[in-house]
């Protein structure tokens, strides 16, 4: 069981949420499934091989259902299979039945009905002591609760799996479960508690070698594997991952060396002082391993992608476009879609794979005026901080309000990644429009994404000349038919391309349009100052008559 874990990862995002990669579409289980299923069709007449040649032909028809696409015909036949089994008294075939069924529901989104096959699967596979099928009922159960946003259930599975398969259990199984448990509290982002159940693996493994007087080389491998994999941020995953390879080495286990290699890929990518050029050579490295154990599709696509994403970093953007369209092409053949999906991302974000987080920058002028010069990178903390003080100001006893704020935005688009929660779901809009102040928001450069909703906040909004405008709006506010119009808005988020700054002043998405970037900006300080100079209480109150509840400036979703 080890391979089920061991063989390699599907996808990564930023070196630390991953999946294994599984050698047949929908995954291993299917194979383990339908290999016992054909053990029946050999068999002589009579009552028993009849209902076993009735539980395969219902479990072979759902497999093709499943491998062709059509996930309601294999839930179907997936059910019939079930009965069959049930009614002939097989308790193995009845929990191959359950996880095939499992996969029939989770290729059609139905998450909650695949979840109870899950579970029915594991009660079944503990009556009939059938070791691996528990494994893979309890893996399957905690991917879809993980699914379904159910981590803290997730992990009492996962917990429970470890409690089953840890005693009287094939020390294979026991690490399996435990590194299920560890993948859970990555999902939820406890780095230290993965790798805290990943050293249990070890010592599992060890625990058992000494009992038994015989050492097994490579689940201890394997284990150090999951311990390099579980905290990929810390140096202990360095001298793991190492320590893996050197032993997946005398085993001239080609596929465990090149995995093992992934894993201190990511390692040296994650320390505090990232070692990009080793991380990138062992990416290269893993490659030529996976090809040499002819697992071209799989394990050498994944490491080129790891490969690829240090070559970014490392801002060789040539070499990493190419090995990540070979990966993309690779996975697309192989039909893994979501591995398909992750190189595309490889793709798209190589020219930014340098950038970083910005902070939004405050300023206080005389006339009782904030300026915030921001774009859609700027940090969590650095928008959290702006909205305290703004807040902080208005209600320090000192007879001073805010009078007005200028918002300076720098249109410059950025990959998903760079996205703050904040900026993300537009709780840092809701935080400056709770001011009750004008806002005259102005920009330039491009336009997209989040920037539509930095300058849409804007009571008064400029924009230069050169400033192009994408469209669609993907994520618009909740409040932009209010803003603009129904007519408009519907323009906005259903047509595609690029507008100028002079087809939205005509549309009067905005009001005014400056001939450059430092123009715009001293226009934006101008039209503040003149709004300024109206009594607090009457621009307050104007405000609240014309404007939309604070609450409205969220990104829709």
């Amino acid at each position: 069981m080890e391979d089920v874990w061991r063989t390699g990862r599907l996808a990564r995002c930023e070196h630390l949420s991953k999946r294994f990669l599984l050698d047949a579409q929908p995954g291993d289980a299917v194979k383990l499934i339908t290999d016992g299923y054909a053990e029946a069709k050999g068999r002589r007449a009579g009552d028993k091989a009849l209902a076993d040649m009735s539980v395969a032909g219902a479990a072979a028809q759902a497999t093709a259902s499943l491998r062709s696409g059509n996930a309601v015909a294999a839930a179907k036949a997936a059910s019939e299979a079930v009965s069959a089994a049930r009614t002939a008294g097989s308790k193995l075939q009845h929990t191959q039945g359950l996880l095939l069924l499992l996969s029939a529901h989770s290729a059609s989104g139905k998450l909650s009905a695949g979840l109870t096959a899950a579970l029915e699967a594991v009660e079944a596979a503990k009556r009939c002591a059938a070791r691996e099928l528990e494994v893979l009922a309890y893996e399957a159960a905690v991917e879809v609760l993980l699914g379904l946003g159910e981590t803290a259930r997730a992990e009492m599975v996962a917990q429970e799996a470890v409690a089953s398969l840890s005693k009287g259990a094939p020390p294979a199984c026991g690490l399996a479960a435990l590194a299920l448990l560890s993948s859970v509290y990555q999902v939820g982002g406890s780095p230290p508690l993965a790798l805290k159940a990943a050293k249990r693996g070890l010592e599992l493994v060890s625990s058992t070698s000494s009992t038994s007087s015989r050492s097994n080389p490579r689940l201890e491998a394997s284990a150090l594997l999951l311990i390099a994999d579980a905290y990929p941020g810390s140096q202990e995953a360095i001298e793991s991952a190492k320590a893996s390879i050197s032993k997946f080495r005398e085993l001239e286990d080609k596929s465990g060396q090149a995995s093992a290699l992934i894993a201190l890929a990511f390692a040296l990518g994650d320390q505090v002082e990232p070692e990009l050029e080793e991380a990138r050579q062992a990416g290269l490295d893993a490659v030529e391993l996976f090809v040499a154990a002819g697992d071209e599709s799989g394990g050498a696509a994944l490491a080129r992608c790891v490969a690829s994403r240090a070559c970014a970093l490392l801002q060789q953007g040539e070499q990493a476009n190419r090995l990540a369209v070979e990966a993309q092409q690779a996975f697309k053949k192989k039909g893994l879609a979501l591995a398909a999906t992750y190189a595309s991302d490889l793709i798209i974000d190589t020219p930014f794979a340098a950038l970083e987080q910005q902070g939004a920058k405050l300023l206080l002028d005389a006339e009782q005026k904030a300026h915030i010069e921001i774009n859609e990178s700027a940090t969590q903390e650095s928008l959290e901080s702006i909205v305290t003080a703004l807040h902080s100001y208005n209600t320090t006893g000192q007879h001073k309000w805010l009078k007005g704020l200028v918002l300076h935005i720098e249109g410059s688009p950025v990959p998903a990644r760079l996205h703050s929660y904040a900026m993300a779901t537009g709780t840092f809009l809701i935080g400056l429009r709770s001011l009750g102040v004008p806002i005259v928001s102005c920009c330039w450069g491009i336009v997209a994404g989040p920037t539509w909703a930095l300058l849409l906040t804007g009571d008064y909004r400029l924009a230069s000349e050169d400033t192009r405008f994408m469209i669609p709006i993907l994520n618009p506010l909740e409040c932009l038919p209010q803003l603009v119009g129904r007519s408009t808005a519907t323009h906005l988020t259903m047509e595609s391309g690029t507008v100028s700054a002079a087809n939205l002043l005509e549309m009067s998405v905005i009001h005014q349009v400056q001939i450059d970037q430092d123009t715009t900006q001293k226009a934006a300080a101008e039209q503040a100052k003149r709004i300024a100079n109206f009594p607090v209480l009457s621009s307050r109150q104007t405000l609240s008559c014309m404007c939309p509840d604070a609450e409205k400036y969220l990104l829709v979703h």
